[in-house]
C-alpha cells in the first residue's frame, strides 16, 4: 500500500462469515480508496441478520498475507461499535495512523470483517446534543464515541489529566471542545449513571475551608441524569431569550464564555407554578429561560438546574477529596494542581491590573485571558465535565440550609428557605472556594455582581 499512488485505488473484498450468537453476518464487502482527494480508505459492508448489537472487528491482509498493524484499531472512524439493525454500514480508514508511514505499496490490500456480540452498554447514550436552533436531540452512544464518529475521546484518566480516578469505565469525549457549536448553537449533555448509588456528600472536619453547612452525610442517588458537559454559555442563552445579560460581554469573546449575571427567577420564573421543591415534577414558570427552551426542543425535555446532590455527585466523579482531581486542600497554599481545573481567583480570575474585576466598564472589553475563561478551558473530571470548579459558580434548585449528618434519599433540599444554593466556586473565589464540597447562597430574585453566578443544566431520567 503506498498511500501517494494509486494502487490503493485497487477494489477489494472480504467476506467474513464470522456470525456473532445475533446470528448476523456480514457480506457485501467494499473496499476503495479516497484517492486523489484523499489517502483514507473507505469500507462498505452489509449486515443481515441482526437481533441483538454486535461490533465489527477489522483485519487487514496484503493478498493472502495478514499485515502487522497494531494501530489499525485506533486508525478507523465509523460504522464499528453497537450495530443494532441490519443495513448497509461503511468506515474509513486512515493507513498513515494504521501503518505508520505513507511509503508502503500493497498490490493487493484487503480487509476481513468480523463480528462478534456487543458490550451490554455499547448501546448506551452517554451524551445528548440539544440543537437549540432546530430543536432536534441527537443521541450519541457509547459505540458512536469508540467508532471515532464525534472525534476524540479519552479512555485513560490517568495519562490524560496526569490524576487518579476511581471511576472504573473512564469514556470522555474530548472533541467537544473542538467545535464551538457545542457551546453556542447546539447544548451537550453526559449522562452520569447515579441510580441507587450511595457517596459522601458534604466534607470531614478535617479538609482545610470546611465550614458548618457542610456537614458530611450520606445520601442515596435514586435516579440517573444528564448534566450539561459545561456550563450555559452566554450565545446558549441569547439563542433562547434574544439578549446578552452579562458582566463580562466583549462581543468578540462572549459566545462561548459562561452566562452571568443573572438570577433564579430568570431561569425558573416566579410564583407556585415555578416553586421547588413544590411537587418535585420540575414546573418552571411562563417566560422564564426554561420554559422557553423547553418549548424550543422537541418533546420539551424537562431540562432544569440540578439539586444539590446530583450537582455535588456529578462533580466529584466518584472522588472523595477536597476537588476532583483527588486532590486535598492542605495549609494556605494552593499547588498547580488547582490551576489544571480551575479559573479561580488563584488563576486568572481577575482583571488587567491583578485586582478582581469590580468595574462593569473594564469587564465589558475584557478578553478570556483574564475574568471568566471560555467553558471548556480546563480539565475535566473523570466523566468529562468542565469547569465543575471555577469560573462561574452554578446555581442549584434547593433551597439554601446548613446540612445535617442524617442519611438522605435523593434530597431536594429544605421545603421552604430565603435564598437557593449554588455550588462550586467561581472566579472571585481562592482555592478552597472551588473544592468539591463547597456552598453558598443568594437570594432567587438577585443576580450576581461581578458576573461570578451562572448555571449548568440538569436533565433527570425518571423513566
Amino acid at each position: 500500500m503506498k498511500a501517494s499512488t494509486a494502487k490503493l485505488g485497487v477494489v477489494a473484498l472480504s467476506a467474513a462469515m464470522v456470525a456473532a450468537a445475533s446470528a448476523a453476518t456480514v457480506e457485501q464487502v467494499l473496499v476503495r480508496q479516497q484517492w486523489p482527494w484523499s489517502t483514507d480508505v473507505r469500507v462498505e459492508y452489509n449486515v443481515t441478520g441482526v437481533t441483538t448489537p454486535v461490533d465489527v472487528s477489522v483485519t487487514a491482509f496484503n493478498g493472502n498475507e495478514p499485515l502487522n498493524a497494531p494501530n489499525l484499531k485506533n486508525a478507523i472512524v465509523g460504522d464499528v461499535y453497537g450495530i443494532s439493525r441490519s443495513g448497509v454500514y461503511s468506515f474509513i480508514i486512515d493507513p498513515v495512523k494504521a501503518f505508520g508511514t505513507d511509503q508502503i505499496a500493497m498490490s493487493e490490500f484487503k480487509v476481513h470483517l468480523s463480528l462478534s456480540d456487543s458490550a451490554a452498554n455499547t448501546t448506551e447514550v452517554l451524551y445528548k446534543i440539544y440543537d437549540l436552533v432546530g430543536g432536534g436531540c441527537t443521541d450519541v452512544t457509547r459505540g458512536d464515541l469508540l467508532g471515532g464518529k464525534y472525534g476524540t475521546i479519552e479512555t485513560n484518566y490517568t495519562a490524560y489529566t496526569g490524576f487518579e480516578t476511581q471511576v472504573p469505565d473512564v469514556l470522555i469525549w474530548t472533541g467537544v471542545t473542538n467545535d464551538a457549536k457545542y457551546a453556542t448553537t447546539h447544548l451537550v449533555m453526559r449522562k452520569i449513571s447515579a441510580k441507587d448509588q450511595t457517596f459522601k456528600m458534604g466534607s470531614p472536619d478535617s479538609e482545610n475551608g470546611h465550614a458548618a453547612d457542610e456537614v458530611q452525610h450520606n445520601v442515596t442517588m435514586a435516579n440517573d441524569f444528564y448534566i450539561g458537559v459545561f456550563e450555559v454559555t452566554q450565545r446558549q442563552y441569547n439563542e433562547i431569550t434574544g439578549s446578552w445579560p452579562s458582566f463580562y460581554s466583549l462581543a468578540s469573546c462572549r459566545d462561548t464564555r459562561p452566562l452571568d449575571t443573572i438570577t433564579w427567577e430568570a431561569v425558573r420564573g416566579t410564583g407556585s407554578s415555578a416553586a421547588w421543591p413544590g411537587d418535585l415534577s420540575h414546573n418552571v414558570a411562563s417566560g422564564s429561560f426554561l420554559y422557553n427552551l423547553r418549548s424550543r426542543l422537541s418533546g420539551t425535555p424537562k431540562l432544569d438546574l440540578p439539586t444539590e446532590a446530583q450537582w455535588e455527585y456529578a462533580c466529584r466523579a466518584e472522588c472523595t477529596n477536597s476537588w476532583y482531581n483527588g486532590y486535598d486542600s492542605i495549609g494556605t497554599q494552593f499547588p498547580w494542581h488547582v490551576n489544571k481545573i480551575a479559573r479561580y481567583a488563584g488563576e486568572r480570575g481577575y482583571g488587567p491590573d491583578g485586582n478582581l474585576i469590580g468595574d462593569a466598564a473594564i469587564a465589558a472589553v475584557m478578553g478570556t485571558t483574564n475574568g471568566t475563561a471560555r467553558v471548556g478551558s480546563y480539565l475535566p473530571n473523570a466523566w468529562g465535565l468542565y469547569d465543575m470548579a471555577g469560573n462561574v459558580a452554578e446555581m442549584c434548585l434547593d433551597w439554601y440550609a446548613n446540612y445535617t449528618s442524617d442519611d438522605q434519599a435523593d434530597p431536594a433540599g429544605p421545603s421552604s428557605g430565603s435564598k437557593r444554593s449554588w455550588r462550586g466556586g467561581a472566579i472571585t473565589s481562592k482555592g478552597n472556594g472551588v473544592r468539591s464540597a463547597l456552598r453558598g447562597s443568594r437570594a432567587p430574585s438577585s443576580a450576581s455582581s461581578e458576573g461570578w453566578l451562572g448555571f449548568r443544566l440538569c436533565l433527570t431520567i425518571t423513566e
